[in-house]
């Protein structure tokens, strides 16, 4: 099942609190564009107090900080905070383009802790093989479709069309580098469940691997289009009791379907991830 990236502005110690305890796949303590300038320091300090509890060891999600780039004032006091933290799963790198930001990080942060870049621009979409064999940490990427609409100097639109190129461009280099797929963008439109399913069964056919949301309820709408239904899962025990009971060199007829190996994986992959 795809996985779910929730945020939750660094700012504010409510919303923090309500998305650890939300048991999502993983939660974003975010840093960077949910926090005004005059309140990054304080969210830092926030960050930092909120995690130096007990009850942090407690919560199931993997929790990830997302840090500011390497352009802004902040980016090495961001990095001075996570690596004090005693429970992190992972940052993400807002505006990454080229190696420069992941290595320096990883140097600077010196734990066996995840890198996502976070791409957002041409540059980044150009230069993702480099991303992806920057670092160890790099376990794959994610997509900021809206920032990457504004580099391009387009409007972001519900329908996809200016970010398809891009999407498709990050999922091969992905699968090419042996890193794991993407994760789909943040839908901008909170309260649009149609729209915002159309474009997370878009991310999924292009072969992203999860999606990032803004809001709570957003967790079960991804769920929703990533979760195999019943007939898949019927259909692919099929597959795979006849594929695996079968003395066969090729491909098998199943109910007028031809079933060949790649068909057989598969059913296998859908089925170990429901």
């Amino acid at each position: 099942m795809g996985q779910v990236y929730l945020f939750a502005p660094g700012n504010s110690e409510k919303k923090m609190q309500k998305a650890i305890n939300l048991h999502t796949d993983a939660v974003i303590i975010d840093l960077e564009d949910s926090v005004p300038s005059n309140e990054k320091a304080m969210a830092r300090q926030l960050v930092s107090s909120i995690f130096d509890t007990e009850e942090i060891n407690t919560v199931r999600s993997k929790l990830y900080v997302r840090i500011n780039s390497l352009k802004t004032p902040w980016f090495f006091k961001d990095i001075n905070m996570v690596k004090e933290l005693k429970r992190l799963d992972g940052i993400m790198i807002p505006k990454s383009e080229d190696k420069t930001s992941i290595s320096l990080a990883a140097e600077l942060l010196n734990k066996d802790i995840e890198i996502i870049p976070l791409i957002e621009s041409a540059a980044g979409v150009m230069n993702i093989e480099d991303i992806l064999k920057s670092h160890p940490a790099v376990k794959k990427v994610a997509f900021g479709s809206v920032d990457f609409a504004l580099d391009i100097g387009v409007d972001w639109s519900e329908e996809g069309i200016e970010r398809s190129y891009a999407m498709s461009k990050l999922v091969l280099a992905s699968r090419t580098c042996g890193a794991n797929p993407p994760i789909d963008a943040v839908f901008p439109i909170i309260n649009d469940r149609e729209s915002f399913i159309e474009d997370t069964i878009k991310g999924k056919q292009t072969g992203f691997y999860g999606k990032m949301v803004i809001h709570p309820k957003q967790t079960e709408w991804v769920k929703e289009v990533y979760a195999p239904t019943k007939k898949q899962l019927e259909w692919c025990m099929k597959v795979i009791n006849v594929f695996e009971s079968s003395t066969h060199s090729g491909a098998i007829d199943l109910e007028g379907k031809l079933i060949d190996r790649p068909v057989y994986l598969l059913a296998k992959r859908l089925v170990s991830s429901s």
